[in-house]
């Protein structure tokens, strides 16, 4: 018979520093839902810290999830240089944690976010390399390494990195988008057969409204070159 848990109380919540800033990413995220804008990384704030938290008994690691949350509120506000400090200072005190991890990505985004699009690549690359071990995130960020060669003009190697986020990502709606921005770039280099095909996929495989759209959009586009 399963004993029943015992739930924390605010007085005891307030006694630890980790509880209580998960309780304030959690209570920014009810009062504020809609400044949360993560684009294509996708990750749920108060999921990803709960998750954190509960596979981690080491004080040190819970700390670390607890700045997690702090540096995403500090994003979702648009403070990205804040956002960028409290994220760098994370890594360097937690390297090789899955908080250190996440903070790889979110600092990637931060950089993407200011247009300095080589530490913006450098960190989504560290992520890949060093914390691949969710598919759906490693996708996010093979598209973000994606993202950053379209904003540089290397727009061959951009198509072929988004390529690999599609191969990668187990979600349908993950694989459009990427599908999307491989489009994009391979019309930039006049790869307009590849890039029909690709718009082919995307509106064979039911997307959503949004996708269809920009679909739509591109094959439309691809067909007054062709012309």
């Amino acid at each position: 018979m399963l004993k029943p848990k015992k739930k924390i109380t605010k007085k005891e919540m307030k006694k630890d520093p980790v509880l209580e800033k998960i309780s304030q990413v959690d209570t920014f995220v009810r009062n504020n839902p809609k400044q949360l804008l993560y684009g294509a990384l996708g990750i749920v704030v108060v999921v990803a810290l709960i998750v954190l938290l509960a596979q981690s008994k080491k004080s040190a690691n819970r700390e670390a999830s607890g700045e997690l949350g702090m540096a995403e509120i500090a994003l979702a506000k648009g403070d990205i240089d804040d956002a960028v400090v409290r994220l760098e200072a994370l890594i360097e005190k937690n390297p090789r944690t899955k908080s250190a991890g996440m903070a790889t990505l979110l600092l990637a985004q931060s950089y993407l976010a200011k247009s300095d699009y080589e530490k913006a690549q450098e960190n989504f690359e560290k992520y890949v390399d060093d914390y691949d071990d969710d598919y759906m995130i490693e996708a996010s960020a093979l598209n973000g390494v994606g993202l950053c060669l379209d904003h540089k003009g290397e727009y061959e190697k951009a198509a072929k990195m988004y390529t690999e986020a599609i191969e990668e990502s187990p979600y349908k709606f993950q694989r459009h988008e990427y599908s999307l921005n491989a489009v994009r770039s391979l019309i930039k280099i006049n790869e307009l057969k590849k890039a029909e095909e690709l718009v082919q996929e995307v509106l064979d495989g039911e997307p959503d409204y949004k996708a269809k759209n920009a679909a739509e959009q591109l094959q439309s586009q691809i067909e007054a070159l062709k012309n």
